[in-house]
Parts: structure tokens; C-alpha cells; sequence
């Protein structure tokens, strides 16, 4: 008898695990939206860039993808050290191809 009750209350809350689940999977995380609440910059889909104030430069002038999951425009530089005035702008939450050399992000 003490075998069933427990075979019974496990049956119980082996159901009520796999209502749950389902449920709580379907919650909102950020991940298939805009972003999942981080700052970061994807470059040509491979590299991420955390630290938006610093200078990230490649090694050569040439077309490069930005997907912009921050809040802050992200500026493309013609230069190789992000100095003079920025040839594109990857606008917040988009993504964009440009000619550069060296981004960051504006102030």
C-alpha cells in the first residue's frame, strides 16, 4: 500500500514536470528577439565585440558586416585608428554592410 501512494504522488509530479516545462520554455528570454540584453557588436558574423568604447580595427580596408545588439550607434571609420570623422553609422538593433576599416561606438 505504502508503494502505490508513492508510485501515485510520483506519477503526480512527473506530470505536473512535464505541464511545466513546455511552459517555462516558452517565457521570453531576449534571445530571439533584439538581443538578449548584452551590448555587443557582431563582426561578419564571427567575431563579438563586448568593449564598444574601444577602437576594433581590421587588418585592411574592406567591406564589413555589423550587426549592431546594442543601444549605441556604431560608428565605421575610413582610418585604421577610428580618427576623423566617420564614413557610416550601423544604427542601434540593426545590421548593415560598409566599407571601413576601424569602428566604435559613439559616445
Amino acid at each position: 500500500m505504502k508503494l502505490q501512494k508513492f508510485a501515485i504522488v510520483g506519477a503526480f509530479v512527473l506530470a505536473a514536470v512535464s505541464a511545466a516545462a513546455p511552459a517555462a520554455s516558452s517565457f521570453p528570454t531576449g534571445s530571439a528577439g533584439i538581443g538578449d540584453g548584452r551590448e555587443v557588436v557582431i563582426v561578419d558574423n564571427t567575431l563579438e565585440l563586448s568593449d564598444l568604447n574601444a577602437c576594433w580595427a581590421s587588418g585592411f580596408p574592406r567591406d564589413i558586416h555589423f550587426e549592431n545588439r546594442s543601444t549605441r550607434d556604431f560608428l565605421v571609420y575610413a582610418s585604421g585608428d577610428c580618427s576623423g570623422a566617420p564614413s557610416a553609422v550601423v544604427a542601434p538593433h540593426t545590421s548593415a554592410t560598409f566599407y571601413g576599416w576601424s569602428a566604435r561606438a559613439a559616445a
